[in-house]
């Protein structure tokens, strides 16, 4: 190898590996969420290789979508999509590997429809590997022949697509993760066949709206509602109408509800709903239109039309109230309604 060789092939080796070590740090960085990672990536490619336009796509079928791209005059943006066999990539997921073609118009695929419709010269791109599935590809082109790619630029556009690949099975990884908790969190605080929040996370809520109300002398009220004649619309129709008539009270109270108010699944058939800085009469108006929206309600059970009615309790918070005490006193003005019919 002569010295001018050598001084070229030691150039190139330089280049990659300044390259492998920007790209060490765009992935390894704490400080970049993914798209800011994809679009390093993509920057990084496009130098190192002298092509211009970079792009990450991801391929569903027979289409192309991009989803991040680097263009110098912004000609490609994210969400724009291509039938696949119009594009370069179709080449690189047919084969499983990376393609390029440093001189399309002078190689075998110059009758391809993407050069016949974009004239890219030179085209470098690799599948992106996620979880044994190609997600996509990761490319890099541009409109004028460059040399034959070398053996570094087909590893190191390998591993672009490698790294981008883990990236994407990460995020999707901390997605299902962030999922799994926020399934947990909601199970944990939710009533499974209302949909309302239970009776702990109830109990919560009321033991700091009653501390709020005490520091900074706010009003509170309760309400504590409860079907009447639970126990024989059960007996008479099935379960399956109670759950029904439970999961009705949970919709027309959750359409009524203001952004303030807590409501829960307090009992079998009892709901409790909480109302910070709410007067008495505030407190009846909207009781009063809940138990009529959910009387006047299209309730069916079997072949019949039903009405369904609540007896409501309003418990007014007091000073030294506990939250036994409010609850108690929510409770036996719900049994005097009930009473009184």
């Amino acid at each position: 190898m002569t010295t001018e060789q050598n001084s070229g092939a030691n150039s190139v080796g330089l280049a990659s590996n300044q390259t492998l070590n920007r790209l060490h740090q765009i992935i390894t960085s704490q400080n970049l969420n993914f798209e800011q990672r994809v679009d390093a990536i993509l920057k990084l490619g496009t130098e190192h290789f002298g092509l211009p336009i970079g792009v990450f796509s991801k391929i569903v079928e027979d289409q192309y979508e991009i989803q991040q791209a680097v263009h110098p005059e912004n000609a490609l943006t994210p969400g724009m999509s291509f039938e696949l066999a119009n594009t370069y990539s179709a080449h690189v997921i047919q084969a499983g590997d990376v393609c390029g073609f440093n001189h399309v118009g002078q190689s075998d695929v110059k009758t391809h429809s993407s050069y016949q419709n974009f004239r890219l010269e030179a085209y470098l791109g690799a599948p992106v590997p996620v979880d044994g599935k190609y997600f996509g590809t990761l490319s890099f082109s541009g409109p004028r022949p460059v040399p034959v790619f070398t053996a570094p630029d087909i590893e190191l556009v390998r591993l672009f697509a490698l790294l981008l690949g883990q990236a994407i099975a990460r995020r999707a990884d901390q997605h299902a993760l962030d999922a799994a908790r926020k399934e947990v969190e909601r199970l944990s605080t939710r009533d499974p066949l209302t949909g309302l929040y239970n009776r702990r996370y109830m109990q919560d809520c009321l033991k700091a709206e009653l501390g709020r109300t005490k520091r900074y002398d706010k009003q509170l009220v309760v309400g504590l509602l409860d079907y009447d004649n639970f126990k024989k619309l059960n007996d008479d129709y099935g379960h399956d109408a109670g759950d029904n008539a439970l999961k009705l009270f949970a919709r027309v109270s959750s359409e009524l509800m203001r952004d303030t108010d807590v409501i829960a699944r307090w009992g079998n058939e009892e709901f409790l709903i909480l109302m910070p800085e709410t007067g008495a009469a505030g407190a009846i108006k909207y009781l009063q239109r809940l138990t009529d929206r959910v009387r006047e309600s299209d309730f069916r059970a079997g072949d019949d039309e039903l009405h369904l009615s609540l007896s409501v309790g309003l418990g007014i918070a007091e000073p030294g109230d506990t939250v036994d005490t409010l609850i108690a006193r929510a409770g036996v003005a719900m049994y005097e309604s009930k009473q009184a019919g």
